[in-house]
């Protein structure tokens, strides 16, 4: 079977691994632009960029502004290596992306529409998944430098953090983060509450008591959209003094910082903090740069 696996065009730096008795090497990205995926062919009939991210690959036409891939694949690389020390900060949770063969495209709705019927019959079509994409023909925003420096939103925090989450988080660590009802996992139960209720099925009203109220997608849309509120909260990105990004989405969610999560959602501010995750803590700005030691 052909694998997504870390290629050896990345710079390995070998690391001491404490819970082991040798040596792991881990392969931290130069993210280097590609013209062709190197194990998975399929892919190289509809995209001709390729960046290498820990092994999850950002792809793209050729139309696709390259300027916007780029970031779209630093911001990934801050997800899965907050702490910017060359090593991924959750191993695990990389491996359920790299074995899902998740990939993350900037793409338009009618690349995206063509893709699929065009992969029928092969590896990719059983194999590929996407989770989430970034449309760069309108709609998404890229705030190149970061949203501290733009003074705009970035969608890319939103739909790499699906990408992380949906794939990795949520599958690895299922009794926390898994977004099926049938869980009654940890993350579950905060949204549960966040939505005044246990509602399988979105209400024609959220009680008042509410303080998450999203109208739009089943039960895990619903999770996967309350665990990308939590963590913008968390880390800072929805703060007024950065963003306007929380009074405009007001009529779904206005919890804008970690002080208030604590305080709102303590259920939530726990399961972020107080579980021993090595979850992201600072905002991507899309300047991916590793140390080096």
């Amino acid at each position: 079977d052909e694998k997504s696996d870390v290629t050896d065009e990345q710079d390995a730096i070998s690391v001491t691994d404490s819970n082991s008795s040798g040596k792991v090497t881990w392969n931290t990205p130069n993210l280097n632009v590609l013209s062709e995926h190197p194990q998975i062919s399929c892919l190289n009939d509809v995209f001709s960029v390729f960046i290498d991210v820990f092994g999850v690959y950002v792809v793209a036409p050729s139309s696709a502004p390259l300027e916007l891939v780029i970031h779209t694949a630093n911001v990934l690389a801050e997800y899965i290596d907050n702490d910017e020390d060359g090593i991924p900060d959750d191993q695990a949770v990389l491996n359920q992306l790299i074995d899902g063969k998740f990939v993350a495209p900037v793409w338009t709705k009618s690349v995206r529409d063509a893709f699929w019927p065009s992969v029928q019959g092969t590896y990719c079509e059983d194999n590929i998944r996407t989770a989430a994409s970034m449309y760069y023909d309108g709609g998404d925003e890229w705030a190149l430098g970061g949203i501290q420096s733009a003074g705009t939103w970035d969608t890319n925090l939103e739909e790499m953090w699906h990408i992380v989450t949906g794939g990795g988080w949520a599958v690895e660590y299922p009794d926390y983060f898994s977004v099926y009802e049938s869980s009654n996992s940890l993350i579950s139960q905060a949204m549960d509450m966040a939505r005044g209720g246990r509602f399988l099925s979105v209400p024609e009203q959220y009680p008042d008591s509410a303080w998450y109220t999203n109208y739009e997608g089943a039960y895990p849309n619903q999770v996967n959209e309350y665990f990308y509120w939590i963590m913008m909260a968390n880390f800072g990105a929805l703060d007024p003094s950065i963003t306007d990004k929380c009074q405009g989405s007001s009529d779904e969610w206005h919890v804008c910082t970690k002080a208030q999560l604590a305080q709102v959602d303590p259920l939530a501010h726990s399961l972020l903090n107080d579980h021993g995750f090595n979850l992201p803590d600072r905002i991507p700005d899309g300047n991916y740069s590793p140390k080096r030691e």
